[in-house]
């Protein structure tokens, strides 16, 4: 025999479903399931709202004779609640939609960041879809963050965080990870977007959450389903104009055998990708981003890009005699008392080390010590790299 309740409930959905779909009979319909709910939240929360009505109309909640109605019903309610949404999204959301340029800056029509940096590395090393599925706000926050770690680098990073960092650190989401490391910054439309992504790298979006028809279109193999289902964490890595509108530009993380996903595209205004939006407010400009052993030189004189070039020569004070002895211990060279004040030279051609900017320890290479040289007129040693890279 048919529990009565549950039979109401079904025809009470029934009533509802019956309607033209907007947001207002979505939340007559939420409410069904969720009494108290006087309007509709994030599109994070709508979803979370609406997957609790669907536990209740599910067939498996019903007893036999009712199980083939509420099979239906299941289906006739994802659809009304995809064009509920499309047909009157958030006004909100379409206010933030059309914000204005900041300082009205002209935009491209097109950008990629990948194409601006195309040193940077998108994806999170060793990264597997059982873990990701348990911490995808971590991953996605350190996938951003090895970015612009490449980014303040200027090439590609060998020091990045994978796995061994994120289970060691127990955060819920992508602002946890981004305040862990410096701050977090809340960009407010698209406008800030694009000016984020332009001068400094991809960007977050918090509030992403697909419906199924976005899953349904066959147009986004890239995505993992079971992943992202119910995690609303992608990264931006820029936009561009398609015949049929507006697009960002996401990367999802990886894919079936930790194969790197391709970027997709997700059009402007749709499923919350913009409603919220964060990037890190450290720029990783004075972390290390490759090995030591390190030796440290104020490259405030050199001229451009001094990482690419391929020799260079640095001169520091006799004040630095203790961390280059320090160095040298380290790299198991004789140490630097071993040399006299005259105008003696040592060569340590084979010994390779981490040559940094000290105001700015992003800005590396690897460099070989060609030489050091006393100076008795400067009371200075002349010290001469040899880049390695």
């Amino acid at each position: 025999m048919s529990d009565p309740f549950r039979r109401l409930f079904l025809d009470q959905v029934e009533r509802v479903l019956r309607k033209e779909p907007s947001r207002q009979s979505l939340l007559e319909l939420l409410q069904l399931a969720n009494p108290g709910l006087d309007g509709l939240g994030a599109m994070n929360e709508t979803k979370r709202l609406f997957m609790t009505l669907m536990l209740r109309v599910h067939p498996d909640k019903h007893p036999i004779v009712d199980k083939s109605r509420a099979d239906h019903l299941t289906q006739d309610a994802k659809k009304f609640y995809d064009q509920s949404l499309a047909a009157s999204p958030d006004p909100k959301r379409c206010r933030k939609q059309y914000t204005s340029s900041p300082n009205n800056v002209s935009f491209p029509a097109n950008f990629n960041a990948l194409n601006k940096w195309q040193h940077m590395d998108i994806s999170v090393p060793h990264a597997e879809r059982s873990f990701m599925a348990g911490q995808m706000s971590t991953a996605v926050a350190y996938q951003c963050i090895n970015a612009r770690g490449a980014i303040a680098h200027g090439r590609k990073i060998s020091l990045c965080y994978g796995n061994k960092h994120m289970t060691k650190i127990f955060m819920k989401t992508v602002d946890d990870i981004f305040l862990h490391h410096g701050g977090t910054k809340e960009l407010n439309g698209p406008a800030e977007i694009k000016s984020e992504l332009l001068m400094n790298g991809p960007v977050v979006s918090t509030s992403f959450c697909p419906s199924d028809a976005f899953w349904n279109t066959g147009s986004f193999d890239p995505f993992d389903q079971l992943v992202y289902d119910h995690q609303s964490d992608m990264l931006i890595i820029g936009w561009e104009q398609l015949a049929s509108g507006e697009v960002w530009i996401v990367q999802p993380l990886y894919h079936d055998g930790g194969v790197c996903c391709q970027a997709a595209h997700v059009a402007t205004g749709q499923f919350g990708i913009e409603e919220r939006c964060v990037a890190p407010s450290n720029n990783f400009e004075n972390q290390s981003w490759q090995p030591g052993p390190y030796f440290d030189c104020d490259m405030d004189a050199l001229v451009g890009k001094w990482q690419t070039w391929p020799i260079t020569s640095v001169t520091t004070s006799v004040d630095s005699m203790n961390a280059l002895d320090s160095l040298f211990k380290e790299i198991g060279t004789a140490q630097l008392s071993t040399l006299s004040s005259s105008s003696q030279q040592s060569s340590f051609s084979s010994r390779l080390i981490t040559l940094r900017d000290k105001q700015k320890k992003a800005h590396s290479q690897k460099a070989y010590l060609r030489s050091i040289t006393w100076d008795k007129t400067k009371s200075k040693f002349m010290i001469a790299f040899d880049f390695f890279e």
